[in-house]
């Protein structure tokens, strides 16, 4: 998870720095959550308790990282730092998108 305002930073940090016509970055915070961690942060925020029910084992469904903590070492060493934690993010995305509830209406 991380804020969109903080990923444009990071990538506009890597422009105006890289030497390289090519460089890759990994970006993100210095935290990391979990996903029942998440669910609770929004439906905190919207009030809900739904029930929550698990399939695919230990390991999750096929293809699932259960843990993903990126080394942001090289961004971080041009200076960007993320403004925002995950919780931070995420319960932004949720009021973002409650206050724009058109967002969410179907399209055809």
């Amino acid at each position: 998870y991380l804020d969109v305002q903080d990923c444009i930073d990071a990538m506009l940090t890597a422009i105006e720095q890289t030497l390289g016509r090519f460089a890759v970055y990994n970006l993100g915070t210095d935290e990391y959550c979990e996903v029942n961690d998440s669910v609770g942060w929004i439906s905190g925020e919207l009030g809900v308790s739904p029930q929550r029910t698990y399939s695919g084992g230990d390991r999750g469904w096929i293809g699932d990282n259960p843990f993903i903590f990126l080394d942001t070492a090289k961004i971080r060493g041009l200076g960007w730092r993320p403004k925002f934690t995950i919780h931070e993010a995420v319960v932004a995305t949720v009021r973002f998108l409650v206050r724009e509830s058109w967002l969410m209406e179907e399209r055809t």
